[in-house]
């Protein structure tokens, strides 16, 4: 039977419609700790402006989809320069499947497909909020790291998750003014100010702030610092469609900072989270300095994981090689 099943043939399609379902079940068996749920794929790559089908690779043994590749034109996170830039934000094969030279096939096609949109460089992960694969994680998959250093991508950064326990986490007192700042959950008359302040640090945590109020009738899950100036600070949580648990964004304006802002934004935040049910909270680190170091671990925050960057010069001619040393081709 299954000398039978290898013998079908492999036919390489894009973006199908009516093949969600499969692929987000295969993404889950490839990348158990990082495949989207169905709300955070339709959140990231349906619903997103530069998602094109050309883009999403699928690769099929007759009817059943053995692989897929995702590639990204043109997203407004960072910038390159000679052309938009390029992401690559998902690639896996079954593992049945994998020793037969799937993995690097689509790999070259997402490539391909980059060149073609005008790209100048490919990045792995490092695109902040809006990310599919934050990176790659050596020690969870070490044959996917493999096999894009050996098509030629180069490091360029990393990030770490922080993971803090949330059961047993003794109630926050009840949100009141302390120092100079009073804090509460935005209302209706604070929402301009908050998106203005948000923006200050990325637009994207203002359109994720949007978007999560676009969702509900109420800010919740969402705690600002307001003081006589305005509002100092904010933090949210669960504010990323299908991404239960995650804290954060949360920025504290720099006039008002070493004064317990963002500590007591944080607290609430976690607080809250415990209270809807949450078991823990985890967030990907950021450029906060030792200092926000030290306030995430004094909160329980400890790092779980480590994602790297890569990036890859889509102009720089290669040429084609074996697989480095200790690399496997999926």
């Amino acid at each position: 039977m299954t000398g039978l099943w290898t013998q079908t043939a492999v036919t390489q399609t894009r973006f199908r419609p009516d093949a969600v379902g499969q692929l987000l079940q295969l993404w889950h068996e490839v990348m158990p700790g990082d495949a989207p749920s169905a709300a955070r794929f339709r959140d990231l790559a349906l619903l997103n402006p530069a998602f094109r089908p050309d883009g999403l690779i699928m690769l099929w043994r007759g009817e059943h989809l053995i692989g897929f590749g995702y590639a990204i034109a043109g997203e407004p996170a960072g910038t390159a320069p000679g052309g938009p830039h390029g992401w690559l934000a998902g690639l896996g094969v079954a593992a049945a499947e994998r020793g037969r030279g799937h993995g690097s096939r689509l790999l070259q096609s997402c490539l391909q497909y980059l060149r073609g949109a005008g790209c100048a460089v490919a990045d792995l992960g490092g695109n902040g909020e809006r990310y599919l694969l934050p990176g790659a994680d050596a020690a969870a998959y070490p044959e996917f790291r493999g096999l894009i250093e050996a098509a030629g991508f180069r490091a360029a950064g990393s990030t770490q998750a922080m993971h803090c326990d949330l059961t047993g986490l003794p109630p926050e007192p009840a949100a009141s003014r302390r120092g100079r700042y009073r804090y509460r959950h935005p209302g209706d008359g604070d929402l301009p100010e908050l998106l203005t302040v948000a923006g200050g640090f990325s637009a994207g945590w203002a359109g994720l702030i949007r978007s999560y109020l676009g969702r509900t009738e109420h800010a919740e899950n969402l705690w600002i610092a307001r003081g006589p100036d305005g509002i100092a600070g904010f933090a949210g949580s669960d504010l990323f469609p299908g991404c239960p648990g995650r804290f954060g964004p949360m920025g504290v304006v720099p006039a008002a900072r070493g004064h317990g802002a963002g500590s007591r934004l944080l607290r609430l935040s976690l607080a809250s989270m415990a209270g809807r049910g949450r078991q823990s909270a985890w967030f990907l680190w950021g450029p906060e300095g030792e200092s926000g170091r030290r306030m995430y671990a004094s909160a329980g925050f400890q790092v779980s994981r480590q994602f790297d960057f890569f990036r890859l010069d889509l102009h720089e001619p290669r040429t084609p090689g074996p697989a480095q040393k200790g690399s496997r081709d999926e």
